[in-house]
């Protein structure tokens, strides 16, 4: 696959790490709550996965951003609903095509107890917009200046017209940290213990353990209701599953369907069903020496592929089948393109036939091994209509490092966000970017997308991609997810559609 020169989403790819942070007698009393005095005392996660580190600027892994979301604050943030609403910032308004100004809330403190200013906007954002080093970098590269106009009132100017400025800023990339304690401190140190003006404080990081969090006190918004928050690392679904029903866990992520009816039946859990971004997908070579070169190919594969069973027998109907990345509630979509599949093995036969493979063909894929049990369906059905289809499975951190070291196979089958709510998205088919798909119709069309500033034509042009995106296969799009959240009864919990943890949503049943 190419190498990634441009990311406009956080990647959906949760990196289950091979630890349990249940083994260890020693931790008992870090992983259990507690529900004594007003119950407030402390809340639990369990997540398949660990962290992969505590800058925000650095890090393309939702789990991760599900976890920093409570430590730092942004300019502007998304509510449940995904709306864009303040946070850092009152108001805002558009100077120009180029030129956004923001006025600061006025009173917020760090964690360190630094006063947030101007200062500290123009250090954080100038430092992702200018560092090529950082993962997020690409997202805010357009960024030319952040200029202080007082100590509350910022201006954000960008080198062209960026109609997704909002949107970059209420990701958690966009995230504020205290430019004079940074600078005295240095990036390394900062980031072992980390300073923001979020709801709650970094305590610990026991890596491949949990993390921990504590109530941030003087919180701008007001005191924050949990005392403690751990989000421990259990990457086996069994236990996960075994530690909710204990009691242990407050809230299980990623629940197998097989014990969905398990944790209903149980006295005081159940399971939440809410739609998250998360798009599953399979990218397929179109580079001319790859048997995917060819587009009859890449239609065969898609028609050999029965989403529905999948969705059916494996996620047990969580999920919704889609030909399309943009889906219902983001900026662009093609609603045509949403809830609808083709499924046609006997004409899948006859293109593979049309273009020389009468005898078959081998692809090889690369799984996100998350997904095995998806891809081993996909690939019986694929061997039904005569493609054989070698499945590479890859531990989730090795398969994020090859895809961003352009070292994965023909076929890659993953799992992709869009933390934009937006049809940029699509980017990922722009030439030269992670996939191997090259269109020049869909990158003078992206292009044109990126800078316009009407919002209605700029819609259009990510409908146009969506639609030749579909005809050409330049992915095989089989369902958006539903995420599978088991919860304690004692919860009032509706998980967010993109799958970050807001701690202060989450409050105790009355």
């Amino acid at each position: 696959m190419k190498k990634l020169k441009w990311l406009s989403m956080t990647i959906a790819i949760t990196l289950l790490l091979s630890a349990c942070g249940f083994s260890d007698p020693d931790q008992e009393s870090e992983t259990s709550h507690n529900d004594s005095g007003n119950g407030y005392e402390s809340l639990t996660f369990a997540n398949p996965a660990d962290i992969t580190t505590l800058d925000p600027q650095n890090n393309n892994v939702i789990t991760t951003s599900a976890v920093l979301v409570n430590i730092y604050s942004k300019l502007v943030k998304r509510d449940a609903a995904g709306e864009i609403v303040p946070e850092l910032a009152t108001d805002w308004e558009q100077v120009n095509d180029t030129t956004w100004e923001f006025t600061l809330e006025e009173g917020v403190t760090f964690h360190n107890g630094d006063d947030l200013t101007a200062k500290d906007v123009k250090f954080s954002l100038e430092r992702v917009a200018n560092d090529d080093t950082l993962q997020q970098y690409s997202v805010f590269n357009k960024i030319e200046e952040v200029t202080i106009i007082d100590d509350y009132t910022v201006q954000i100017i960008t080198e062209e017209p960026d109609p997704q400025l909002l949107s970059r800023l209420s990701t958690v990339a966009a995230s504020i940290f205290p430019a004079a304690y940074f600078e005295e401190v240095g990036s390394e140190e900062f980031f072992k213990n980390p300073i923001g003006t979020g709801a709650y404080e970094f305590s610990k990081w026991n890596r491949d353990s949990y993390v921990e969090l504590t109530k941030f006190a003087n919180y701008f918004e007001g005191e924050p209701n949990w005392e403690k928050v751990q989000f421990t690392v259990v990457p086996e679904d069994s236990t996960r599953v075994a530690e909710l029903l204990t009691d242990k866990v407050d809230v299980a992520f990623n629940i197998p369907t097989a014990d969905i009816d398990r944790i209903n039946d149980n006295e005081g859990t159940h399971v939440s069903l809410e739609p998250i971004q998360r798009v599953i997908q399979l990218w397929l070579s179109t580079e001319d020496d790859a048997p995917t070169g060819d587009p009859r190919v890449r239609e065969a594969i898609d028609l050999a592929i029965d989403n529905q069973v999948i969705i059916d027998e494996i996620l047990l109907g969580a999920a919704t089948p889609t030909r399309t990345h943009v889906t219902p509630g983001n900026f662009g979509a093609d609603e045509s393109l949403y809830d609808t599949y083709e499924y046609d093995p006997d004409r899948a036969k006859e293109l593979l036939a049309e273009a020389g493979y009468e005898d078959g063909i081998t692809v090889d894929i690369s799984v996100n091994n998350y997904y095995t049990e998806m891809a081993e369906v996909v690939g019986g059905m694929l061997q039904d209509v005569g493609i054989t289809a070698n499945l590479e499975l890859l531990e989730q951190s090795q398969f994020a490092k090859r895809l961003f070291d352009e070292d994965l196979a023909e076929g890659v089958f993953v799992g992709w966000g869009n933390d934009m709510f937006d049809g940029s998205v699509l980017d990922l088919f722009r030439e030269e970017n992670v996939t191997s798909y090259a269109n020049e119709e869909v990158d003078e069309l992206l292009e044109a997308a990126a800078y316009n500033m009407n919002e209605e034509k700029r819609a259009e042009q990510y409908q146009q991609v969506q639609q030749i995106l579909a005809e050409d296969r330049g992915a095989v799009y089989l369902f958006q997810l539903e995420g599978r959240y088991g919860v304690s009864d004692r919860l009032n919990y509706t998980p967010r559609l993109d799958e970050l943890y807001v701690i202060d949503e989450i409050t105790l049943n009355e």
